[in-house]
């Protein structure tokens, strides 16, 4: 090892400027990079809370709602950048907090027992450097939260690490990272590629288990596998599983489908194992979740287990993002 270091200072004492500056420049790209990625996959899930002090505060309100209703939503946040199409657009580090407390804001008029979250920046340079997690749940009063990043590598001072996360007035008792289908292995190596969570949220003596999905944005054939998985999770649960996010896809009779080269579709799959708002029709437009100036499609969903029911189903039309907030409160009325 020595001799292989002592080699390495020589060759490099040897070498020309313009070959020093190359490995210098080459250092300062492929050190905190890979330092990034080898890191990764301990930071891929965590489990938070806020101080025991706040949590009691909380726990009041959270009480008086009965175990068999809750109240559960799912928002695609889009890295805080409002209706920017650009993650390097949105506005100055002030514009963004803003637009993070109107959010925040929004999201405590709504009295939700649990929000899933999509598009989440945990320390994102284009977001200068918030964790929009902690934040929201520090602003809207959900003490419990996790944080799982699809995304995580840094060039130079340059970082990229977002994702999904489970917002929750309940106790979490336990947490897991649901490994979807990705395009390829040098991908996700490289990178990271989405991936979905689920955590168990205690209601009363029992607990649901909540997954926060985001499918792939480029292809059928990679939400339709990673429909399948979802439904082999579900199966496997021992408890209630809802799935809550932006599936990316719309069946196969709404506006804006696709297929795979078979003809599949992955809302279609999943509506053979979960149900959706039984109102919810091709045609209605104040159901469409994407973009919400300009909305034309149903891609965020709430999909409930078979043992649960639907109360009330809203979309919500305020543009803190370019996709809408989908809320629900629904009735666990049977064991599943």
């Amino acid at each position: 090892m020595e001799r292989t270091f002592l080699f390495i200072v020589r060759s490099f004492q040897q070498s020309s400027i313009y070959t020093k500056l190359i490995g210098i420049v080459l250092a300062l790209l492929l050190v905190p990079y890979g330092a990034s990625r080898l890191a990764s996959p301990w930071r891929q899930l965590k489990c938070r809370e806020l101080p025991a002090s706040i949590v009691a505060r909380s726990q009041p309100d959270v009480a008086a709602t009965s175990p068999s209703s809750l109240r559960i939503g799912c928002y695609n946040i889009a890295h805080g950048r409002g209706l920017a199409e650009s993650n390097h657009d949105g506005g100055d580090s002030a514009v963004r907090t803003e637009r993070l407390k109107q959010i925040a804001q929004y999201l405590d008029s709504q009295d939700l027992d649990v929000i899933v979250l999509n598009e989440v920046d945990f320390g994102s340079s284009w977001s200068y450097g918030v964790n929009q997690a902690e934040v929201l749940a520090q602003e809207a009063g959900f003490p419990y939260w996790t944080e799982q990043r699809n995304l995580d590598f840094r060039l130079l001072a340059w970082t990229w690490r977002f994702g999904n996360a489970i917002l929750s007035k309940r106790p979490i008792q336990d947490a897991g990272v649901i490994n979807l289908p990705g395009y390829a292995a040098w991908e996700t190596v490289l990178a990271g590629k989405k991936r979905a969570h689920w955590a168990d949220v205690r209601f009363g003596d029992t607990s649901v288990r909540i997954a926060a999905v985001h499918l792939s944005h480029r292809a059928e054939e990679v939400r339709v596998a990673s429909a399948e998985e979802l439904i082999q999770q579900a199966d496997a649960a021992n408890r209630p599983f809802l799935v809550l996010g932006d599936m990316n896809s719309t069946p196969v009779d709404y506006p804006g489908h696709t297929a795979d080269a078979a003809g599949r579709n992955a809302m279609d799959l999943l509506r053979t194992k979960f149900q959706t708002c039984p109102s919810l029709q091709p045609d209605a437009e104040e159901f469409y979740t994407y973009r919400t100036d300009r909305p034309n499609r149903m891609i965020d969903w709430i999909l409930l287990p078979s043992s649960f029911r639907f109360d009330e189903y809203h979309v919500h039309t305020v543009e803190y993002s370019d996709h809408r907030l989908v809320s629900a409160r629904v009735t666990w009325f049977a064991d599943p």
